[in-house]
């Protein structure tokens, strides 16, 4: 790995706490209808926007890469890369005035110190493209780039509830509309998230409509215009424009778990930066991975307690994916499966989940199952080893069967999580004498210091099959934050 001290490191990461969401690790799910308490109602629009609250967001990061690139490849060279970068987000919601409010979200990432990586803004051009622009910056890739930028804008709606005046108060009703730049998350970010693990997250702007009259039941649609990417304005690959793509997720809360539908229909429209069409699926083009699709499934989140220190913990997930649109004559459909199992219970006295998982994302040997809005480095593994160069999932085509197993421990010193994973990496089908993609394993642990601090450390290594698909990569992160919600 590159030059680092880690004594002074820990020094930086005592002095300033700590990080990124430890969810960040397979993430919880969250609710799919945003129908949460909010701000009370106020009588005047003055006292709407002076009666807000504000939200604020540090976050200083170390990351270091090494890969072990062979002399006799066309990257030999880039073996290395390491960042130090500090995320600042400054974000005002207003209170309501007829049931309407607002937000607005700043966000920024400066590097600090010297630059050591592609981080694909303007040092990614075409041409030549990914792999030469690697070359001619000489590093590895650690996509976390400089930037400034509006990263939530919108104008929300809630309605009262039954017989709620608009006086100061509760007054939460059963529907939300949001109309603007804002975070998109459902479920577990498997589908449609904001990438919370990079410094710029992942923000559309969009019409979200969220309504959970029937009691347990909840409905969800939003109609997707752009998709702000997490590379910023220098970038080609800052955006994807979108033409008639929408997402709609419905649930039903069941006494022993969760059951949810979902349909997310995506259709890219060509972005003037970068040289290739988007949505098409074309061979031979960074954007090959991501293809205008209809994807549908099925989702089973259950949770049950089989005696009074043992709760078994299971997930369920079923889902066909279409090429749609521009998708290219030669792509098909492909299929989704996620099984995992596992129990939550204690040792010595300390929480702890044990969880078994077997994922697939078949593959043809054209295409296969992509998630391209997808927060990608929750699954998969933290090396990142199935996500493209520009961003996005990177499924190969053969598909891939990731056969996973993930310990959290939690409270070792003090409130603290300990997080241990490990991934067994094989193609769905074999394409170019390629099934073996490699394993990987690797560790985490955070601590909030006090309820606004919190510090990280964490570490992943890859070992590739040998069939050619990869190299092997190192992966270290140091992570503080401070944070006012």
């Amino acid at each position: 790995m590159s030059n680092f001290n880690p004594l002074s490191w820990l020094i930086v990461a005592t002095t300033f706490a700590i990080a990124q969401s430890v969810g960040a690790v397979g993430l919880p799910d969250v609710p799919n209808a945003h129908t949460g308490k909010q701000l009370g109602a106020t009588t005047t629009l003055t006292d709407a926007l002076m009666n807000g609250k504000y939200d604020l967001w540090f976050r200083l990061r170390y990351e270091d890469v090494s890969d072990d690139i062979p002399a006799a490849s066309a990257l030999a060279g880039t073996d290395n890369a390491e960042l130090l970068s500090l995320r600042t987000v400054l974000g005002y919601s207003t209170a309501r005035f007829h049931g309407f409010y607002g937000r607005l979200e700043l966000e920024a990432n400066t590097r600090i110190g010297s630059d050591k990586a592609l981080n694909v803004d303007d040092d990614l051009t075409f041409p030549p493209g990914p792999g030469g622009s690697r070359v001619a910056e000489g590093y590895s890739l650690i996509p976390d780039n400089e930037f400034e930028e509006i990263n939530e804008a919108y104008i929300g709606w809630r309605n009262p509830s039954s017989g709620c005046t608009n006086t100061p108060g509760g007054c939460n009703g059963n529907t939300t509309v949001k109309l603007g730049r804002q975070t998109v998350i459902y479920d577990n970010h498997r589908w449609v998230g904001n990438i919370v693990w990079r410094q710029n997250h992942q923000s559309y702007d969009a019409f979200r409509i969220d309504n959970t009259s029937i009691k347990d039941l909840s409905i969800s649609y939003t109609y997707l215009d752009q998709v702000n990417r997490t590379f910023g304005d220098d970038s080609v690959f800052d955006t994807w424009k979108m033409d008639n793509s929408h997402l709609i997720n419905v649930s039903y809360k069941f006494p022993f778990g969760k059951l949810t539908g979902y349909g997310y229909l995506l259709d890219f429209d060509d972005n003037p930066k970068t040289p290739f069409p988007e949505g098409v699926g074309a061979v031979g083009t960074p954007g090959i991975a991501n293809f205008d699709s209809d994807t549908w499934g099925l989702r089973f989140v259950g949770k049950h307690k089989v005696s009074e220190t043992f709760t078994l913990l299971s997930e369920l997930e079923w889902a066909t994916q279409e090429p749609g649109n521009d998708a290219g004559p030669t792509l098909s459909d492909n299929n989704y499966y996620n099984i995992e199992v596992g129990g939550a219970f204690k040792v010595a006295g300390k929480p702890v989940v044990v969880k078994l998982g077997h994922e697939v994302l078949e593959g043809n040997g054209v295409n296969a199952v992509q998630t391209p809005l997808a927060t990608v480095h929750a699954f998969n593994g933290w090396a990142d080893k199935f996500v493209g160069a520009p961003g996005g999932t990177a499924t190969p085509a053969g598909g891939l069967e990731d056969t996973s197993l993930t310990v959290v421990v939690k409270g070792l010193i003090g409130p603290s999580k300990l997080v241990f994973q490990y991934h067994d990496y094989k193609s769905d089908q074999t394409v170019g004498g390629v099934s073996d993609y490699g394993s990987e394993w690797g560790v985490l642990f955070a601590k909030p210091v006090s309820k606004r601090w919190l510090g990280l450390v964490k570490y992943t290594n890859f070992e590739d099959g040998g069939d050619g698909f990869s190299f092997d990569s190192e992966k270290f992160w140091l992570i503080a934050q401070y944070r006012i919600k």
